[in-house]
């Protein structure tokens, strides 16, 4: 009835232990980076559709003004710090306006004729 344990045996034991605790925790992290890198997350949120933020107007350091879609609704509301506030509530619109954008063409276009332009004063 010789029962001797070696510190070599009970540290393999501990540094295996160990070593599968660190794996474990080390795919979690990977698996989690993968899922938000994936944007699969962001996907199942706006899976419903039920709110989305159309626009929002920064109207001082803590003040907004944030234009909403809930459901068939649009609002208007105000928001401070401490509170939330329905301005105006409207039909949804049935199809979304565009914001309008500026081509680079007609940029680089201007951007052309604002150089021409100037050109021609610093000649005169």
């Amino acid at each position: 009835m010789n029962a001797v344990t070696s510190p070599l045996a009970a540290d393999s034991v501990l540094m295996t232990v160990t070593g599968a605790l660190v794996l474990i925790i080390l795919v979690m992290v990977a698996l989690a980076w993968l899922f938000r890198r994936s944007g699969l997350n962001k996907r199942l949120n706006d899976a419903s559709h039920a709110m989305t933020l159309v626009a929002s107007q920064s109207l001082g350091t803590r003040e907004r003004v944030v234009l909403m879609d809930v459901g068939n609704q649009r609002l208007v509301l105000g928001v401070t710090a401490t509170q939330i506030t329905c301005l105006a509530t409207q039909e949804r619109p049935a199809q979304e306006t565009e914001v309008a954008v500026a081509s680079p063409v007609a940029f680089s276009a201007m951007l052309d004729k604002f150089r021409q332009k100037y050109r021609q004063d610093a000649e005169s």
